[in-house]
């Protein structure tokens, strides 16, 4: 299965029920096939964007059920990671059983200033208690975030006691050079850029791939950069749009703000986020919808080859 983790990857929403605030199954498969219309080539449910720790270990099986089911052709990798060991456990072997092509684990994240040691002990235990001959997991570097980061020395101490258990590495830091420096140091990791402005020189430097916000909305444009690095051509133009999509879900909120432009994008239906988060305000949603009527409205893929 490792080798399907390659190309543009959503990173993508959990969508709630605006009246019950219970996951809204029906609207995830609408989205799938969205995202598969769209040119994406996998799917990331239940990670940050999914706002997985919002949701029970039983709501992230359902969900996992009903990406798999309606995967049709996409690669899933689920994320799994949760502060307590033993969820994470749970949830990993049940994504690996259900057929995902592996699981996206972040530290465990209430503990802050803990060492590599006790971080590398956590995946080590995990990898033993969760994992199958043939089967791995992928790293969720996310500092910012989980205030845990992926040392170099955790990936090391990986691959010299469970070689072959991790596969590659999300890095979520939103710094080129952190992102690229995985690859200089473990030419084996499948590395994958969690940055939708930093995606043409991710490519360039030899990602295997972008798992990102806008590419539950545009996954085109993202595709679209990569097929032109890969192929020798110019990505500045696709990338500058993406870019500006990139740049509305940074001047909001990120998790309504993205279900929103789903319903501008896509037509899918409204949706909430789940508390904590809070959504748009009324003067956030016409601001958005008039920016994504204006993007709609001008056409013409610049991803495209020219003739």
């Amino acid at each position: 299965m490792a080798s399907s983790l390659a190309g543009v990857f959503a990173a993508s929403v959990t969508p709630f029920d605006l009246q019950t605030g219970r996951v809204d199954h029906p609207w995830i498969v609408r989205h799938l096939a969205y995202l598969r219309s769209r040119g994406c080539d996998g799917v990331v449910p239940l990670g940050t964007n999914g706002e997985g720790p919002s949701l029970s270990v039983d709501e992230r099986k359902a969900v996992i059920d009903t990406v798999m089911a309606a995967a049709d052709g996409l690669t899933v990798v689920p994320g799994t990671g949760c502060a307590s060991l033993t969820d994470t456990v749970e949830l990993t072997r049940y994504a690996l059983a259900a057929g995902a092509a592996s699981a996206l684990v972040i530290p465990p994240f209430f503990f802050k200033n803990v060492s590599p040691a006790g971080v590398l002990a956590y995946y080590r235990r995990l990898c033993d208690a969760a994992l199958q001959p043939g089967q791995s997991i992928m790293l969720y570097h996310f500092p910012r975030l989980s205030a845990v980061p992926i040392s170099d020395e955790v990936v090391a101490g990986l691959q010299e006691s469970h070689p072959g258990c991790v596969v590659g590495i999300k890095d979520s830091s939103g710094d080129l050079e952190s992102i690229l420096h995985w690859n200089r140091l473990f030419p084996w990791l499948r590395v994958f850029a969690g940055s939708d402005s930093l995606a043409s020189q991710a490519y360039a430097g030899g990602a295997a791939g972008t798992i990102t916000a806008a590419a539950n909305v545009v996954p085109h444009l993202v595709q679209g950069v990569r097929r032109a690095v890969l192929e020798g051509r110019d990505p500045a133009p696709c990338q500058q749009r993406l870019n500006t999509v990139r740049s509305w879900l940074e001047r909001h909120n990120m998790h309504p703000a993205t279900k929103f432009l789903l319903t501008c994008f896509a037509g899918l239906p409204p949706t909430a986020v789940r508390p904590p988060l809070t959504e748009l305000t009324d003067a956030q949603r016409s601001e958005l919808a008039a920016l994504a009527q204006q993007f709609l409205a001008e056409g013409d893929d610049p991803c495209a080859p020219k003739s």
